[in-house]
């Protein structure tokens, strides 16, 4: 007869470190959510910006960007009696922004690429300003900046 023996086999060892390494898979993801869903948010917004430049030139037409706290707008535009004003045969593009994320900077306005896909200034002789949008997790409290310049060129921060 043999003496007890205390421990682990290596069976249940296997099985502990299978359980613990299931667990922290599942947590894992979970822990830095926010951030992902942060810079994934600032990502699309500077794709879907760079997409309408270059739509812009490409057409030849103007293309407008309305922000709001929590959606944007991308527009395509049409010259009528002097003026850029929307195209009735195109519809307004609206996409939402993660639930976790919201502009704070820059809601409220629009900006406006033209046919050389530089930002429009509506006012005659008066250069465009560039446009900083602010992106803001208001669960982390994180913020992500994208600068628009007044030459179109487009910088995530």
């Amino acid at each position: 007869m043999r003496g007890t023996q205390s421990g682990f086999s290596l069976v249940e060892l296997l099985v502990i470190l299978g359980i613990i390494g299931i667990l922290v898979a599942i947590a894992m993801p979970r822990s830095n959510r926010g951030t992902l869903s942060l810079v994934s948010t600032m990502t699309e917004f500077e794709a879907q910006v760079r997409i309408a430049r270059g739509n812009s030139t490409g057409r030849g037409v103007h293309y407008r960007i309305t922000l709001h706290s929590d959606y944007y707008e991308v527009d395509r535009l049409k010259l009528s009696g002097g003026a850029w004003v929307h195209d009735p045969l195109y519809s307004v593009q609206t996409t939402s922004l993660s639930p976790r994320v919201t502009i704070t900077t820059g809601a409220g306005q629009s900006f406006e690429f033209n046919s050389r896909g530089l930002l429009y200034s509506a006012t005659p002789g008066v250069p465009a300003t560039q446009v900083n949008v602010v992106l803001r997790d208001i669960q982390t409290n994180e913020t992500k900046t994208v600068g628009v310049w007044p030459s179109g060129q487009i910088i995530g921060s």
